[in-house]
């Protein structure tokens, strides 16, 4: 049984939302997975729709008061069983142990648990108390959900210190992965956090980021983890991506996964060598500028069979913003696309009527954060695209 811990001091940056989804994903997987919810708001309870604030939590198991296979409720999604949350948890805090024991309440119950599930996901609770402090110290992997801003890195740093501290005090490695959430790629100032979460947490980050989308709330409100709400979003294509990846990460945890495993082998390292190569350039900002004499190039594309459709144009030339420095006219029913343009090479997508994707007729396309594909446009000197 292989435990991972979700946590962050800091609230909003997508943790319970990775909780709930990456439990669904893994049990998608024929995982047997026990989503155990920390957080007295009970937010993962609530997004199964299972909430009941009069349900027994762990308050009662560390009282005494119930065994924990009493409070586990089964199958709220497929291969997903879940512990609930309620504000009564919060007490938990105030119970009377010795300050050896109080970090450790919550490992002996878990023993009788280890031949019935694969995985354990915890989501802890927005701050580094008692039950934060159980959690970490039981997990194999401690997963940081951070979003793209100033706090969201000075939460990691937060959680790096408090779990530094854990390791000296019970001399136990605690191993730490950094996820990268609510991302929008589009924007300059999200890029440069990229960036540096990159620079100062590289061996540590997920080749997985989750991209900023309503449907994930969406989700939440009805009470379904997102691969059932929407299993096309690409957001659900990146918790799916997720749970390989953590799956890869901690190793198989039954014959059926060391099968599967070897059978897909190949398939991973080659989805790690595409993702690594995405991660490098954005994280490098990689374009190359081959500018001779300082001379910039009109650089037309030509969009066919988009009639009566609006039609945009974003990528790094332009801070992906859509149409931003792009003259757009119509030509025999053709969309055209015009832009000036220094020599080199640049990532770009379509919007069509407010969908981002891919241009179909560029052959060359290299991954992006968001599970999907960004499309490579060649400037050359005196060069000019006639179609795409």
């Amino acid at each position: 049984m292989k435990i991972i811990a979700i946590a962050n001091q800091k609230g909003g940056c997508g943790k319970t939302t990775t909780a709930i989804n990456l439990a669904a994903c893994l049990g998608k997987k024929e995982q047997r997975v026990l989503l155990l919810d920390l957080d007295p708001q009970g937010h993962s309870s609530i997004g199964f729709g299972v909430y009941n604030e009069e349900a027994r939590d762990l308050y009662d198991v560390f009282a005494g008061e119930a065994v924990i296979e009493e409070i586990i409720l089964p199958n709220v999604f497929t291969g997903v069983d879940l512990i609930p949350a309620t504000m009564t948890l919060a007490a938990a805090e105030h119970l009377p142990v010795t300050r050896e024991q109080r970090d450790r309440q919550l490992e002996p119950h878990l023993v009788s648990l280890r031949g019935r599930y694969d995985y354990v996901v915890i989501d802890c609770p927005p701050s580094m108390g008692l039950l934060s402090s159980n959690a970490l110290m039981v997990s194999d992997l401690v997963l940081i959900p951070v979003e793209m801003s100033m706090l969201g890195l000075n939460g990691i740093d937060y959680m790096y210190e408090t779990i530094a501290s854990l390791r000296e005090r019970h001399e136990r490695e605690i191993p730490i992965r950094v996820l990268p959430t609510l991302i929008d790629s589009r924007t300059r100032l999200c890029r440069e956090f990229l960036h540096e979460v990159g620079e100062r947490f590289a061996d540590e980050v997920m080749p997985v980021m989750v991209q900023f989308t309503v449907r994930l709330k969406e989700a939440v409100r009805k009470g379904v983890p997102i691969i059932s709400y929407d299993p096309t979003s690409p957001a659900a294509a990146q918790y799916d991506r997720l749970a390989s990846e953590l799956m890869s990460v901690l190793g198989p945890v039954s014959a059926m996964v060391e099968e599967e495993a070897v059978a897909e082998e190949e398939e991973v390292n080659d989805a790690e060598a595409c993702l690594t190569t995405a991660m490098t350039l954005a994280f490098e900002e990689a374009r190359t500028r081959l500018i001779e004499n300082g001379r910039q190039q009109k650089v037309v594309l030509r969009f066919y069979g988009h009639a009566g459709k609006e039609v945009q144009l974003a990528g790094d030339f332009n801070d992906w913003i859509p149409d931003r420095n792009v003259t757009t006219r119509l030509v025999d029913g053709v969309q055209e696309k015009i832009l000036t343009l220094n020599p080199g090479i640049y990532q770009y997508r379509i919007i069509i009527d407010g969908e981002w994707q891919e241009d179909a007729s560029s052959r060359e396309r290299v991954p992006n954060f968001s599970g999907d594909y960004n499309s490579l446009l060649h400037v050359e000197e005196e060069h000019e695209m006639l179609s795409a």
